[in-house]
């Protein structure tokens, strides 16, 4: 049986029925399930399992409130379903820091199929712990560690749920109290430390606004958020967009897609990288040199990388990988984030799974984000688990219209698996300290 950390997953293969028992180390924790579509947004009515409705989809995923138990009959599960979220809430505590440790059994009819260990627990109230997802056709079990310091509501409003409003608490009868004595003279305050990495978010979102993009201005917003419920604020990365222009990529040019893309890279770009500027390469059948992306050049950028001379042709992954992978160091302090944006499979699957595994021992993690249906891009999905490698430097997920996918739950999906990254290659001193 497989322990799993943030980050990691493991197949469950054939399985109909599958179990999830959450437990807390010094705390207990209730338990929470979302039943997540493509988009990663879960359906008002049927769409959140918890202690006041212990079912959804037909019964056919169950809470027991008891155990702190889910039950996924995965048979029965609607096919628009792909992906059931495993959350932990805070019992009677600010945060889940209280527990300790969160442990997720999970059973595969009836036989132990993994264990989700998560421990040094970031300070929220809400905890994702474990997802049940579905890639290829078979599914799959990844531990998370992430979660929201605003708690539950912000959880559900992510995935698309709506929360009712608090509702608003009736006056109370005035108490008259007697007039309080002279105070003394208070002492000199003491001067509150100014905390320079966030004052440097908070100067950074002026500049977002300054752009006069109100889009950019909301993913910045969510990008920041997602940083500080993952523990990432202060992290520095180099951030590196690679963008396929081949011939099926017109489109995408045309009605948006792409710049949305490429402004969530900007947004989440501006956090990492110190000097606010995007290198960027575009690849098809060959390598293309573009402008760098920039709060300053975003508008229009797509339009203008769209007149690139002899774009359009087939794809090759290897290209941009091994160009990158030529400029790093292994130790150097300074990670780099590959944010790699596909919209259809590739001519050189050798050559780019030998890349792949070659930089697993470079500082660089690689973010392939597909624009189409997941399971269109089955090599990218074994991308994701490739075997022998020295650590897992690669994550995978597809979007069918950037357009309705949500900040919030995009950049979920953006920085999901890099902190366990991080932590795996400081470890192994693929990555300095």
């Amino acid at each position: 049986m497989q322990t799993l950390a943030p980050g990691q997953n493991a197949p469950l293969p054939n399985a109909s029925r599958v179990s999830i028992a959450v437990t807390g180390g010094a705390a207990h924790v209730d338990v929470i399930a979302l039943l997540l579509d493509e988009g990663r947004r879960a359906d008002d009515d049927n769409g959140v399992v918890l202690f006041s409705n212990t079912e959804a989809a037909g019964g056919s995923v169950r809470l027991d409130v008891q155990a702190d138990t889910v039950t996924i009959d995965l048979a029965a599960l609607p096919s628009a379903i792909e992906t059931v979220l495993i959350v932990a809430q805070a019992d009677g505590a600010p945060t889940v820091q209280g527990a300790g440790s969160v442990q997720a059994a999970v059973s595969a009819d009836g036989a132990p199929a993994a264990t989700v260990v998560l421990e040094s627990l970031p300070p929220v109230a809400t905890l994702q712990v474990a997802e049940i997802y579905r890639r290829g056709g078979v599914w799959k079990v990844r531990a998370l560690g992430d979660g929201y310091a605003d708690g539950l509501a912000k959880l559900l409003t992510v995935h698309g749920v709506t929360v009712d409003d608090e509702p608003p608490v009736a006056d109370a009868a005035p108490v008259r109290t007697p007039a309080p004595p002279t105070p003394a003279a208070a002492p000199t305050p003491t001067p509150t430390p100014v905390n320079l990495e966030k004052q440097r978010i908070v100067d950074l979102r002026k500049k977002v606004e300054a752009s006069g993009s109100i889009s950019l201005v909301k993913s910045f917003d969510s990008a920041a958020g997602k940083l500080e419920s993952q523990g990432l604020v202060g992290e520095r990365a180099e951030v590196i967009l690679v963008l396929d222009v081949s011939g099926s990529s017109r489109p995408l040019f045309k009605n948006g897609a792409y710049q949305a893309l490429v402004d969530r890279c900007l947004a989440a770009g501006l956090l990492f990288d110190d000097n606010g500027e995007i290198e960027t390469y575009l690849f098809d059948s060959a390598l293309h040199e573009a402008e760098p992306v920039t709060l300053a050049s975003r508008d229009g950028w797509t339009d203008r990388a769209i007149l690139t001379p002899k774009i359009f042709r087939a794809t090759r992954y290897a290209y941009p990988l091994r160009r990158i992978a030529e400029g790093l160091t292994r130790g150097s302090s300074v990670p780099t984030f590959v944010y790699f944006v596909t919209d259809g499979g590739n001519q050189d699957k050798k050559e780019t799974a030998k890349i792949v595994s070659e930089m697993s021992g470079l500082p660089a993690f690689l973010k392939f984000v597909a624009v189409g249906r997941e399971e269109d891009f089955p090599f990218l999905q074994r991308l994701d688990d490739l075997t022998g490698r020295e650590i897992d430097n690669a994550d995978f997920f597809a979007v069918q219209d950037p357009h309705l996918v949500a900040d919030d739950a995009f950049f979920e999906l953006v920085m999901q698996e890099f902190k366990g990254w991080l932590t795996k290659a400081r470890a192994k001193g693929i990555l300095g300290g």
